[in-house]
C-alpha cells in the first residue's frame, strides 16, 4: 500500500474518531475475547476512568476489579444478537447497556458494540414507585379486613353490658393464637362470634372452616376431618379428598358443637390440636396444617369431664380462653336492637316495607326465647313473610307468641289458683334466672335480697340444679 493511501485511510479514521467522540455517548467496541479495541471519550466520564486507560484491557478483569457487571460481550456472544440489560457500577450507579453484533463479510462474529444511558434516576423512580404501589396495596387490604371487621361485628348486636363485655374478650382474643371455648345455649350467637374472632385476626385473609361435631356421623367423622386417599375405601373420590383440617391450614378451624364428640374421636382432635399434624386415612405421608383453633358448645364440658363423657386432657386444651354468651333472656337490652335488624334486612330481601306495632316489640322484649337469637331471627322472617298489613299487629303473631306464660308483668294471669301457688311459682322462676345468670348462691343471694341458705335452702325445694 503506497503512502498516499495509508495517509486516506488514517485520515478516514480520524474523521469517524472525531464523529464517535462528538457524540458524547458512552461507546465501547470488544472483541469476542472482550479486549477492548474502541471507546469514546464519554465512556471514561461514565465509569469515572481515563478512557484511553481503558484500550487494550479485558472487559472480564475490569468486572472483577469492581468497575461494572454484568456484561455486554459475554451476553452477544452467546445469543448472537441484541441484548439490552442493567449494569450496576461500583459506585452504585444504574446504566441502561445495549450490545450490539458486529458480523465480517462471512458471517462470523468479529466485534461487540455497547452504548449506555444512566437511568439511575429512573430506576430510583421506579423503586419508588413499587414501593408506594405496594404501600397503597397494603392500606387498600387494611381498608378491606376492617370493613370485613366492622360488618361483622355490626351483626353483634351489644347494647346489654353482659354482651359489651363478651365482645371486648373476643376483640382482646383475636389478636393471639390462642385456643377459645365458646361457650352457651343453642342460638346465642356462637358462630357468629367466632366468624369475628377470626376476621379480626391476622389470619383473617385466610380460610374460616367450620365443622358441625353433632352433625357427621361417627364413622365418618376422621375422614371428614384428615381427609382421606384415592381408593383407601369404598365409595371414596378417585383422587382422594383433602379433610376440614387441611383446608383450614392458614386461617381458623371451628369445632361447633365440640361437646358431642364420641370418646374415641375426641382422642383424634386432641392428637390434632397438640401436634397440628395427621395421616389422611389410606396415607403414609404425614401432613402438617398451621391453623387457629375455636371451639364451641353448649354443653357444660366441665360437667360432661366430671361424668366421664369428655376427656379432661380435651378439655383443658380447648378450654385456653373460655368466652361464654348470655342467653337473649339475659339480655334484654339486645332484643328490640336485634328485633330492628332483622327486620331491616328482611324487609329488603324480600322487598317489602314493613313494622312492627308497638304491642308486637313490647311483647317480642316480655318473652323468654328459649331458641335464643335464632328464634327471635325465625320469627321476624316469619312475620315478613306472612303479615299482609305494612304495619305487623299482635294478632299476626304465631300462637305460641301470643300467651302470656312467662311474662313477670302479666303475672301470668292465672286468676284461678291460690295465691300461695302464683308466688312459688314466681319465686321459682325468680331463682332460675339468678340461677342462671349468676355462678354462686353467694351472689344470687345479693341480688335477691335473702340470705345465702335461704337461697340454698329454696334451690334444694324447687330440684333447681
Amino acid at each position: 500500500m503506497n503512502k498516499g493511501a495509508v495517509d486516506l485511510i488514517m485520515a478516514e479514521w480520524d474523521e469517524y474518531k472525531k464523529i464517535l467522540h462528538s457524540l458524547q455517548e458512552d461507546i465501547l467496541v470488544t472483541r469476542v475475547d472482550g479486549t477492548i479495541v474502541k471507546v469514546s471519550e464519554a465512556t471514561g466520564a461514565v465509569y469515572g476512568v481515563d478512557a484511553e486507560g481503558l484500550m487494550g484491557r479485558s472487559v472480564y478483569d475490569l468486572e472483577k476489579e469492581g468497575l461494572f457487571t454484568p456484561l455486554a460481550t459475554p451476553m452477544v456472544v452467546e445469543s448472537r444478537e441484541r441484548v439490552t440489560f442493567v449494569q450496576t457500577l461500583s459506585g452504585g450507579k444504574k446504566l441502561l447497556v445495549t450490545g450490539l453484533p458486529v458480523f465480517d463479510e462471512e458471517g462470523v462474529l468479529t466485534r461487540v458494540v455497547s452504548y449506555s444511558h444512566d437511568v439511575t434516576e429512573l430506576m430510583e423512580i421506579k423503586a419508588g414507585m413499587e414501593e408506594m404501589t405496594a404501600e397503597i396495596e397494603r392500606v387498600r387490604q387494611e381498608l378491606n379486613l376492617l370493613k370485613k371487621q366492622n360488618q361483622r361485628e355490626e351483626k353483634m348486636v351489644a347494647k346489654s353490658e353482659s354482651m359489651r363485655k363478651v365482645l371486648a374478650a373476643a376483640n382482646q382474643v383475636a389478636g393471639v393464637d390462642a385456643n377459645v371455648l365458646l361457650l352457651g345455649e343453642s342460638g346465642v350467637g356462637k358462630t357468629e362470634l367466632a366468624k369475628m374472632i377470626h376476621e379480626k385476626s391476622e389470619r383473617a385473609g385466610g380460610p374460616f372452616i367450620e365443622v358441625n361435631c353433632g352433625a357427621i356421623p361417627e364413622s365418618l367423622f376422621e375422614a371428614e376431618l384428615f381427609g382421606y386417599e384415592g381408593g383407601s375405601f369404598t365409595g371414596a373420590i378417585k383422587g382422594g379428598k383433602k379433610g376440614f383440617a387441611e383446608l383450614a391450614s392458614g386461617g381458623t378451624l371451628f369445632l361447633d358443637e365440640v361437646g358431642e364428640l364420641s370418646l374415641q374421636n375426641q382422642v383424634k382432635v386432641l392428637k390434632l390440636i397438640q401436634s397440628k399434624s395427621f395421616y389422611r386415612i389410606g396415607g403414609r405421608k404425614e401432613t402438617t396444617s398451621d391453623f387457629r383453633l375455636i371451639s364451641a358448645t353448649n354443653r357444660k364440658l366441665s360437667r360432661s369431664v366430671e361424668d366421664k363423657q369428655f376427656r379432661s386432657d380435651l378439655y383443658f386444651r380447648l378450654n385456653v380462653v373460655p368466652i361464654t354468651i348470655p342467653p337473649l333472656r339475659e339480655r334484654r337490652d339486645d332484643i328490640i336492637p336485634l328485633v330492628h335488624r332483622f327486620l331491616e334486612h328482611f324487609t329488603a330481601f324480600y322487598n317489602r316495607k314493613r313494622i312492627f306495632h308497638n304491642e308486637v316489640l313490647n311483647r317480642m322484649h316480655e318473652l323468654e326465647w328459649k331458641g335464643n337469637v335464632r328464634e327471635l331471627l325465625n320469627l321476624v322472617e316469619r312475620l315478613v313473610v306472612i303479615s299482609q298489613k305494612s304495619v305487623i299487629p299482635p294478632e299476626d303473631l304465631p300462637e305460641p307468641y301470643r300467651k302470656e306464660e312467662g311474662s313477670y308483668s302479666k303475672m301470668n294471669n292465672k286468676w284461678d289458683e291460690p295465691l300461695a301457688v302464683s308466688l312459688e311459682r314466681v319465686e321459682k322462676e325468680r331463682l332460675i334466672q339468678a340461677r342462671r345468670k349468676y355462678k354462686t348462691t353467694t351472689k344470687m343471694a345479693s341480688v335477691l335480697g335473702i340470705s345465702q341458705p335461704s337461697v340454698v335452702r329454696k334451690l334444694k325445694k324447687y330440684q333447681i340444679d
